[in-house]
């Protein structure tokens, strides 16, 4: 029996899509960058890092859920059972969390994300570009519209991160969170994505939630609410699943099965 579990599962607060984080200097600042979905990383990646705005677009698609580790839980999205933008639902594939919008610019991995947190770029190879891309600097060397606007994305998201993660914080210390096993079986394989967390379902008519919905106001309120509903968004990304395997490889130029189930998914 194979087991595939969404790979990606790193410490939280960090951004899960540094594959190769260099510093934005010298030759680095001449190069191009592309649309993010020209990079596998951002349409492949099933779990991502989220703040409170995104809520209610999110929540849509997927469920938005917490991910523990470490004793420090980070409010995520869940794209997909499976790193793979196949087990995506096919309608949702564009939606893309602030942090994959930036990309390839990244935070630093090493440390927190903080209002001093580095810009990185991801040294990834562009696989699937739809055009030329662009300088991330113009002749003049200063900056290019294309990078100034994904940087604004990622001072959007560490501006709000701060608060995301407060509230996850109180809700954490209210134990009111309880683990979401999200671990299938499907024609064989064990399909699981571990250390989820989601809110107690007795403890939205508890009353306990009520400091904080004073406390954080709108997006507190907004963050409980679009969490509730997501949650039934799973049933559909189980579907997916199964459609997933039940789909034959695609087929190499040279007529061979690629094994793409077994490099996108980490067991």
């Amino acid at each position: 029996m194979s087991h595939f579990a969404a790979s990606r599962c790193g410490p939280p607060s960090l951004n899960p899509l540094s594959e190769h984080p260099i510093a934005l200097r010298g030759d680095v600042l001449r190069r191009r960058i592309f649309a993010p979905q020209a990079y596998a990383p951002v349409r492949n990646v099933a779990v991502v890092p989220i703040v409170h705005s995104e809520c209610r677009e999110l929540a849509s698609w997927f469920p938005l859920v917490w991910r523990r580790h470490d004793d420090v839980n980070e409010f995520v999205a869940v794209r997909a059972l499976l790193d793979d933008q196949r087990a995506q639902p096919p309608a949702a594939r564009h939606l893309l969390p602030l942090i994959l919008q930036a990309y390839p610019f990244v935070l630093d991995p090493a440390k927190p994300v903080a209002s001093d947190s580095q810009r990185l770029l991801d040294d990834v190879f562009a696989d699937a570009p739809t055009d030329i891309g662009a300088s991330i600097t113009t002749v003049q060397q200063k900056l290019a519209r294309a990078t100034t606007s994904r940087f604004r994305i990622l001072d959007r998201f560490i501006h709000e991160a701060a608060l995301t993660a407060e509230i996850g914080s109180a809700i954490a210390e209210l134990d009111a969170l309880e683990p979401w096993v999200l671990r299938f079986t499907i024609d064989g394989h064990v399909v699981e994505i571990p250390h989820l967390m989601v809110i107690r379902p007795l403890t939205f008519d508890s009353g306990v939630l009520a400091p904080l919905l004073e406390k954080y106001g709108m997006p507190c309120a907004q963050l409980l609410g679009m969490h509730r509903v997501s949650l039934f968004r799973a049933g559909g990304l189980l579907s997916m699943a199964k459609a997933f395997f039940n789909t034959p490889d695609p087929v190499r130029p040279d007529g061979v099965a690629a094994d793409v189930r077994t490099m996108a998914a980490l067991s």
